[in-house]
């Protein structure tokens, strides 16, 4: 039976040991991760004496902190939030300053670069005003490189803090391994009894780690914890911590991966975590620092290359077309640098593969990833490497070099031991804006001038106007090189002469010899004119070609083949000698080169030119025109017998198919020029548009139509004159009693795409060889021309004052160039601008809203688990007091201890 000295002890063994953690309460009120303590009491055991049980004292159960785990774990999560925007805010405000500060963005240097330009569009001859746009070019550039030298310190920075980051990660993770070992051990020890200081350094190292990355704590046995980083990564396995580290990204040996190692195996874990600082860190990087890098590259890739453009299509101070102004973007060294092989590609590695950029208004700021995906070697698959997206497929053809297309972007897979499983990361924009170099070094080489020059002869009815003309292209196709039109320096080749045979019609003639003008290869001989609105003269479409029937284009000289004779009337039908034909079309997307449709079109034995164009011209990417020209000469008259007289026939077809012959009699003088003047004053030709014209020794007569035309001579046997086409050898001598039928000639325009096969030769050729069409310059007539007006077009050499690629390159500046066409350099700069801003104003709201919730999630935690001086006062007054009483106790105990003792003494 416990006696009353007894109950006294364990009182003050209770109020001491509630006092000296209470004191350590107050002591630790200032320490981290400290969690206030408390002495959990409970009665000692009583005994039973027989009136009833009696108690023995008090006992101390145990020393608990005072916690709530759900609390602790909401304070690891918003730390873990909170750090990951307030890194995320530390950098990206650096680039939003970058970025839109005047001094380092881009937008003032484009302004006086396109400035310098206007100055110079003002008066294109100044050699000052020449050099201040060199001047301004470099400074433009010298932006661009600046900027991109801060992006690169920034990335650095990232980079460096990567590496504290790891390091600090490391430590705090063997810092949590070791205190499992203790807290096990100690466990162990103390019969199951938690030691509460090494629990709290834990949870504050725990917490620690949860400033670096997102965590998640698993309980173990004998009081350790597993930690969990990312999603789901063992850093921490109870006694053990596995090392993270930075390792070289395969995809990108530039950019720094984090690996966890695992029984001496690194992992690469980079895209597993989030959270923290190096949440943080690597959420600027992949979200915000390689966008920027890239939208920055894409602007002055595609600055360079339309500007290159267009100042190719110039002309400079010394009548030289002009070259590129900035360095090609696609040079070869470049090309290579924007293809990044991935390190685990097989040996040997000696894989060479580059990107061209072939159309800068699809260029993206996305960068992929080329995979040799199989089954086949030659399966190809583009994926978007931010997320993995499926781009396109591509099949190779199994040999190298090989090439394909996809989004504005040429990959050219020039050689090497390519195998299934090889990766590469295609980097098309990334370091455009460190490659901005300028080319042009000199003010004379600075193209202002436009190469083309029109005029309209003084000489003129007509109230025509000629547009001063549009440069198009001067080397549209990288692998064939300079268009002929300009293949001469300072030369147009050919110079053109527009020559108005009718009010309606023109021809299109080389001028290289004004006194004798000629056709043009190929042909544009009978062009018809629309009145009221802008005639274009020359096609626009760089993949036009063209075919003329009866001609076969060998090395560029045209000569007649067989096919359309000059033939004689038979049972008073007249045939032109053309046979039947059957011409097939196939039609191809001029980009993808996918065969899009094939048609086919039968024309008729003896069919009229103009029928058969108007046939052909029903295929979708063909037009055809058609006209028959006939040349009659050395008219001979013998003065006896019937005196010779021609007769032209034309024939009209009903809607039932009858044919009228439609006879017109050229009168009895068998003279040229009175011939001539019969047929352009006769209602009927009018009607059926045919024109004739003479210098007096030969009459030449024109179906603008493309109708078929039935000469008829009656005279004597000695009576003749010489007949021929285009499509004769030598002129047919025509007697008296003789009739003939000229057919026409037709000209074909095929469309980028469209090509032609026939199943015989007897119009067009089997297999023809097409002319380009395109000539790479574009003028227009407009108002109301007559017959005999002249217009010519020529080199513009000595055109110092001329500013019109001035003008072109400084409407670069308002022109949507940039996302397909929508934005101009400047907008999209400024939706850079714009994205970065909002982006950090998100930030920072982010950052208030966090800080807030870790506020709050620690002032809960802090009312349960901390030190209020208060109420630990508080506590030692009561603890006290009741140490007092528990001595009363055991004094009164002791007296009657002694009284006892003098009692029976």
């Amino acid at each position: 039976m416990a006696s009353l000295i007894d109950v006294g002890l364990t009182g003050l063994r209770a109020s001491q040991t509630s006092l000296t953690v209470a004191g350590n309460n107050v002591a630790n009120v200032n320490t981290d991760g400290y969690t206030r303590q408390r002495v959990e009491l409970e009665s000692a055991r009583s005994q039973f004496i027989g009136s009833g049980f009696l108690g023995s004292g008090v006992s101390i159960s145990d020393i608990n902190r005072v916690t709530n785990q759900y609390a602790i774990e909401q304070v690891r999560v918003d730390t873990s939030l909170s750090k990951d925007v307030d890194k995320y805010l530390s950098f990206i405000d650096q680039i939003d300053s970058l970025l839109a500060d005047a001094t380092t963005g881009l937008a003032p240097a484009m302004n006086d670069f396109f400035g310098a330009l206007q100055s110079a569009g003002d008066d294109p001859s100044s050699i000052p005003e020449r050099q201040l746009v060199l001047a301004q070019s470099v400074s433009l550039i010298n932006r661009f490189d600046v900027i991109n030298a801060r992006l690169d310190t920034i990335s650095d920075s990232v980079d460096e803090d990567m590496r504290a980051q790891i390091t600090t990660l490391n430590s705090l993770a063997s810092g949590v391994a070791q205190l499992n070992e203790a807290i096990s051990a100690a466990t162990g020890l103390s019969t199951n009894k938690d030691p509460n200081d090494l629990l709290d350094q834990r949870d504050e190292l725990v917490r620690q780690l949860s400033e670096i990355v997102n965590v998640t704590v698993i309980d173990g046995d004998d009081g350790q914890i597993d930690v969990l980083i990312g999603k789901g990564q063992a850093l921490v396995v109870g006694s053990d911590a596995n090392e993270a580290m930075l390792i070289s990204s395969d995809e990108d040996p530039n950019r720094l991966d984090i690996a966890l190692v695992e029984n001496n195996n690194p992992n690469n874990v980079t895209s597993e975590l989030n959270g923290g600082e190096l949440g943080g860190l690597l959420r600027f990087r992949e979200s915000v620092l390689q966008n920027v890098f890239n939208s920055v590259g894409r602007i002055a890739l595609v600055l360079a290359d339309t500007i290159n453009e267009q100042h190719r299509l110039g002309m400079d101070l010394e009548n030289d077309l002009g070259g590129d102004f900035f360095v090609d973007i696609n040079a070869p060294d470049v090309q290579l640098r924007r293809v990044i092989p991935n390190e685990q590609n097989a040996l040997p590695k000696d894989r060479v593969v580059g990107v061209e950029i072939t159309d800068v208004n699809a260029l993206t700021t996305d960068e992929y990833v080329l995979e040799f995906a199989g089954p086949a070697l030659t399966d190809v698959v583009i994926t978007d490497a931010s997320d993995n997206s499926f781009v396109t497929r591509v099949s190779l053809p199994g040999v190298y070099p090989a090439e394909f297309e996809f989004n504005g972007l040429k990959v050219n897979l020039e050689s090497g031991s390519f195998e299934i499983g090889d990766k590469f990361l295609l980097a098309p924009t990334r370091s455009g804006a460190r490659e901005l170099e300028l080319n042009t070094v000199r003010v004379e080489d600075i193209a202002l001038a436009s190469p083309i020059r029109t005029d309209a002869d003084l000489g003129n009815i007509g109230n025509a106007i000629i547009s001063q003309g549009e440069m198009l292209a001067v080397n549209p196709f990288s692998d064939v090189g300079t268009l002929p039109t300009w293949e001469n320096p300072e030369e147009l080749n050919p110079p053109i002469l527009i020559r108005f045979i009718s009010d309606d019609y023109y021809q299109v003639l080389d001028n290289s010899d004004p006194s004798n003008p000629a056709s043009l290869n190929p042909p544009m001989d009978n062009q018809r004119y629309i009145p009221g609105v802008a005639n274009p003269i020359f096609t626009a479409d760089e993949g036009q070609t063209a075919l003329v029937s009866g001609l076969r284009n060998v090395n560029g000289v045209q000569t007649p083949v067989g096919g359309t004779d000059i033939g004689q009337v038979v049972a008073g039908v007249g045939t032109n000698g053309y046979g039947a034909q059957v011409t097939t079309f196939q039609i191809r997307d001029p980009d993808s080169g996918l065969l899009t449709g094939t048609q086919s079109v039968s024309l008729a034995a003896n069919a009229t030119a103009e029928t058969m164009a108007s046939q052909l011209s029903s295929i979708s990417g063909v037009s055809a025109s058609a006209f028959t020209e006939v040349r009659l000469s050395s008219f001979t008259d013998d003065g006896a017998g019937t005196a010779p007289e021609l007769t032209l026939i034309l024939e009209e077809v009903d809607s039932f198919g009858v044919v009228t012959p439609v006879p017109i009699a050229l009168g009895p003088t068998f003279d040229p020029n009175d011939i001539a003047d019969i047929i352009n004053s006769d209602p009927d030709a009018q009607t059926h548009q045919v024109i004739a014209w003479s210098d007096g020794s030969t009459l030449t007569v024109r179906s603008l139509t493309g109708e078929d035309l039935i000469f008829s001579l009656t005279g004597d046997a000695t009576d003749t004159v010489d007949i021929e086409s285009d499509f004769t050898a030598a002129p047919t001598v025509m007697v008296g009693g003789d009739s003939v039928t000229v057919g026409g000639r037709i000209d074909l325009r095929l469309a980028s795409g469209v090509t032609m096969r026939a199943d015989n030769s007897n119009l067009f050729e089997q297999v023809p060889l097409p002319v380009s069409s395109f000539l790479g310059y574009q003028v227009e007539l407009a108002g109301t021309p007559q017959s005999g007006d002249q217009f010519t077009i020529e080199y513009n050499t000595g055109g110092v004052s001329d500013n019109r690629n001035a003008l072109e390159l400084i409407g670069l500046e308002t022109s949507g160039i940039i996302d397909g066409g929508v934005s101009t350099y400047g907008e999209a700069y400024s939706q850079l601008v714009e994205l970065i801003g909002s982006d950090t104003n998100q930030a920072q709201l982010d950052a208030e809203a966090n800080t807030a919730l870790l506020r709050q999630s620690e002032n809960r935690l802090e009312e349960i688990a901390g030190v209020n001086l208060d109420e630990e006062a508080g506590k030692l007054i009561q603890f006290q007091a009741a140490y007092n009483a528990s001595a009363q106790v055991v004094s009164i105990a002791r007296d009657l201890f002694n009284t006892l003792l003098g009692t029976f003494g």
